[in-house]
C-alpha cells in the first residue's frame, strides 16, 4: 500500500495537483487547495470516483473535473478535462458506466450549445458521450436499478412561441417582473440509454428537487416544498410516483420537513431525514422510517442527541449507517432497525463524510480530515483501513499554527471552540486575537484544516484565532441548538465574550488588541458585539444583519425572524428592536469594514447599506465594499475571496498590529 501511495503522489505531481508553495501560504495558496468531494463507490467496491474543484485565478473562476481510483491496481485517472463544471458522478448498477452532469459545450446541427447542464455518460474505455439534449438545465438524476434508463429533473420548458414573444417584449421594454408569482414547475423525465428516447413522467411544482428509485424500478420517491422558495424549507414532503400508472400519492404529509428519502433494499420501507420540531430550521434532525404503504413513521434515532447529516442503507437492509454532527467532529454510526441499538462506527475527533458502502456491504469508502489534513479518501475492506490519497501533501511545506480544541463555562453550559496560535508562538506571551463567528446560528466550527475564515492566514501573520461554538450551534444536542431562540445577542453573546476572557486568562490574547469577524449570522453577531462593547479595536462585518426589520422585509427567507422570535413584527415589535444592532448604532466606535455581495438575497445588501450610512453620518471609522455578481457568502469568484481576505488582513493590521 505504501508503494501505491507513492504512485499516487507521483501522479499528482505530474498532473499539477500539488503546486510548489513557499513556507508562508498566501491566500491564493489556501483558496487554490485541491481536495476530493462527491465520493462514489462502485457496486463491487473496486473503484472510487470523486470530484476535484480547481481554481483559475486569471479568469477568476472555479471549475470541476471527475477522477477515479482503482483500489486494487493503485491507478488514478482523470476522467474529464477542461474548465467546465463536471460533477455528480454516479456509477451504473453494473459499475461499467458513470453518469455525470456537465455544462460543457456541444454542437447541435450548426449551433454550438454552451452552459447548458446535460447528463453525460463515461464508458469504461473511450470519451464521454452526451445522453440528454434538453432545453433546460438538468438539476438532478438517478440511475434506474436495471441500468437501462435514468430519471432526471428539469424545469418545464417554455414553448418556442412564448420564448420569442418574451424576447420581443424585452426589446421593447416590456420586461416588468411579477414579484411573488410562482416560477415554472419542475418535471420528472425518464431517458433510455439504448436509443436516447425520453418520456415525461410527471409535472410536479417548482419545489421538486430529489429522486430515489425503488429496488424493483417501478416507483420513484421525490420530495417537494411545493413552491421552491427558500422560505418554505420547513415544508418538504415525500411523494411516490408509480411509473406504470403515472399516479402520484403522498407518503408523508407531516408537519415539518421530510427529506432525502431512500428505499430499503427490500423495497418495503422508505428512510428519510426528519426533525424534532417542525417549524424551525435549528431543530435536531433524525433518521425516520415509514412503510411504503404509509402509516405512522418510526424515529430510529429518537434517543440519539446529535444532529443527523446524511445516511445510507446497509445492503442487507438490517441497519442504517448515518453521519452525525458531534461537537467539533463528524462521526459515523449505525442503527439496527429491529432493536434501535446505535453503535459507533467511525468516531473520535476526525471529521468523516461521504460514507459509501459497496453492494455486498464488505467495502467502505469515505472522506476523513482533521485539523492538520485535507479530506483524504479512506478505504475499509473488513480486514484493514487504509488511505487511497495524499492530498494533504499540499500542506507539507506550509508553516501552520497549532489548532486545538478548548472549552469554558458560560451560565449553565460548557462552551467549546477552536484556538489557533500564531506561527512561532511563545506560551505566556499575549498576541493579537481575532474572534471568528460562524453562520447559522445553527452552524458550527469543525476541528479541521478547511475553514471558511482561513485560520492559517491569520496564524501566519502573527494572530491568534478564537472560533467559538456558542449556544445555538449544531452538534451539541437539541436543547443547546435551540438555546438562543428568543434570545439572539443574549446568551450567545455571553458565550463568545466568556470565551474571549478565557483565552486572555490562558495568556494567549492581548486584551488591548482584539478584532472580530463574521459572515451571515456571524455578521449579525459582529455587528451586535461592537454595539455592546468597546473591547474590540477592529471589526469585519460580512453580509450580516443590521436591522431585523430590514432583514425581514428584504430577505428571501423572512421566516428566519419568525423562527427565532415566534412572531411577526406587527404582532410584537419589541424583539425586532431589542435584538437589532441598528438601534444601538450610537454605541459603535469600533472601526468596521463592511463587505457584502451585490446579489445577496439571503441577508440583503440593504442591511450593510444602512449600517454604512449610519456610521458614516456619525463620523465613525467605516469602509463599505460591494462585490458584483456575488450572492450570499461572497464565494462565487475566487478573486473576490482573495480580495475579502486581503482587505480583512489589512484592516486588522491597521488597527491591531500597526
Amino acid at each position: 500500500m505504501k508503494q501505491f501511495r507513492l504512485i499516487l503522489v507521483f501522479v499528482f505531481l505530474i498532473t499539477g495537483i500539488i503546486p510548489a508553495f513557499s513556507e508562508t501560504p498566501t491566500i491564493q495558496d489556501l483558496i487554490g487547495l485541491k481536495y476530493p468531494s462527491e465520493l462514489n463507490l462502485s457496486r463491487d467496491g473496486s473503484v472510487v470516483t470523486f470530484t476535484i474543484r480547481e481554481t483559475d485565478f486569471q479568469k477568476s473562476r472555479y471549475f470541476r473535473n471527475i477522477w477515479r481510483i482503482s483500489v486494487q491496481q493503485g491507478h488514478i485517472q482523470k476522467l474529464t478535462f477542461g474548465t467546465d463544471q463536471n460533477h455528480s458522478p454516479r456509477f451504473s448498477p453494473d459499475g461499467k458506466l458513470i453518469a455525470f452532469l456537465s455544462n460543457r459545450s456541444y454542437i447541435k446541427g450548426n449551433t454550438r450549445i454552451s452552459n447548458r447542464t446535460q447528463i453525460w455518460i463515461l464508458p469504461e474505455c473511450g470519451d464521454p458521450w452526451r445522453l440528454t439534449d434538453v432545453s433546460e438545465n438538468v438539476q438532478f438524476f438517478r440511475w434506474a436499478p436495471d441500468g437501462k434508463s435514468i430519471a432526471f429533473i428539469i424545469k418545464k420548458a417554455l414553448p418556442d412561441s412564448v420564448r420569442q414573444l418574451r424576447r420581443e417584449q424585452r426589446s421593447r421594454g416590456f420586461d416588468a417582473e411579477d414579484v411573488g408569482k410562482l416560477g415554472r414547475p419542475n418535471e420528472i423525465w425518464l431517458i433510455s440509454l439504448s436509443d436516447k428516447s425520453s418520456r415525461k413522467l410527471a409535472t410536479v411544482d417548482p419545489g421538486l428537487n430529489y429522486l430515489a428509485f425503488s429496488p424493483d424500478g417501478k416507483t420513484l420517491a421525490f420530495t417537494t416544498n411545493y413552491t421552491g422558495s427558500e422560505n418554505d424549507a420547513q415544508k418538504y414532503d415525500i411523494f411516490l410516483l408509480n411509473l406504470q400508472s403515472g399516479n402520484v400519492s403522498p407518503l408523508t404529509e407531516f408537519p415539518g420537513p421530510e427529506t432525502s428519502p431512500i428505499f430499503s433494499p427490500g423495497g418495503k420501507f422508505v428512510a428519510y431525514i426528519s426533525q424534532t420540531v417542525p417549524d424551525i430550521e435549528f431543530a435536531q434532525t433524525d433518521v425516520s422510517l415509514i412503510s411504503v404503504k404509509g402509516g405512522a413513521p418510526k424515529n430510529l434515532t429518537v434517543n440519539f442527541d446529535y444532529a443527523v447529516n446524511d445516511f445510507t442503507w446497509d445492503p442487507r437492509g438490517k441497519r442504517i449507517y448515518f453521519e452525525a454532527a458531534v461537537r467539533t467532529a463528524s462521526n459515523i454510526f449505525s442503527v439496527k432497525l429491529h432493536s434501535g441499538e446505535i453503535e459507533g462506527v467511525l468516531t473520535g475527533m476526525n471529521c468523516f463524510s461521504d460514507f459509501k458502502i459497496s453492494g455486498n456491504g464488505r467495502y467502505w469508502a469515505y472522506l476523513s480530515e482533521d485539523n492538520g489534513t485535507l479530506p483524504e479518501i479512506t478505504y475499509y475492506n473488513r480486514k484493514q483501513t487504509f488511505r487511497l490519497s495524499d492530498f494533504s501533501d499540499q500542506l507539507k511545506n506550509f508553516s501552520l499554527g497549532e489548532q486545538k480544541h478548548i472549552h469554558w463555562k458560560s451560565d449553565k453550559w460548557t462552551i467549546e471552540g477552536l484556538l489557533v496560535t500564531p506561527i512561532g508562538y511563545q506560551p505566556g506571551k499575549p498576541v493579537p486575537l481575532i474572534v471568528t463567528v460562524h453562520g447559522g446560528p445553527y452552524g458550527r466550527f469543525q476541528n479541521r484544516f478547511r475553514q471558511y475564515y482561513q485560520f492559517q492566514l491569520w496564524a501566519n501573520h502573527g494572530y491568534a484565532v478564537l472560533a467559538p461554538n456558542p449556544r445555538g450551534s449544531k452538534g451539541y444536542g437539541d436543547k443547546f441548538g435551540q438555546a438562543n431562540r428568543y434570545d439572539l445577542g443574549g446568551g450567545d453573546y455571553r458565550d463568545i465574550m466568556r470565551g474571549v476572557d478565557h483565552v486572555i486568562l490562558l495568556g494567549v490574547a492581548d486584551s488591548t488588541r482584539m478584532g472580530v469577524i463574521g459572515g451571515s449570522y456571524g455578521g449579525y453577531m459582529t455587528n451586535w458585539i461592537i454595539s455592546q462593547t468597546q473591547r474590540f479595536k477592529a471589526a469585519v462585518s460580512m453580509f450580516g444583519i443590521f436591522s431585523l426589520l430590514t432583514d425581514w422585509g428584504n430577505s428571501v427567507q423572512p421566516g428566519w425572524e419568525k423562527m427565532y422570535f415566534g412572531k411577526y413584527y406587527w404582532e410584537d415589535l419589541q424583539p425586532y428592536l431589542k435584538h437589532s444592532p441598528a438601534f444601538y448604532v450610537t454605541n459603535i466606535h469600533t472601526p468596521v469594514l463592511i463587505l457584502h455581495g451585490k446579489n445577496d438575497q439571503m441577508t440583503f445588501i440593504s442591511n450593510s447599506k444602512e449600517m454604512y450610512r449610519a456610521l458614516h453620518i456619525l463620523k465613525r471609522p467605516v469602509e463599505f465594499v460591494v462585490y458584483p455578481r456575488e450572492g450570499h457568502g461572497i464565494s462565487r469568484e475566487p478573486n473576490h475571496r482573495v480580495d475579502v481576505c486581503q482587505r480583512a488582513l489589512k484592516w486588522f493590521d491597521r488597527y491591531l498590529n500597526p
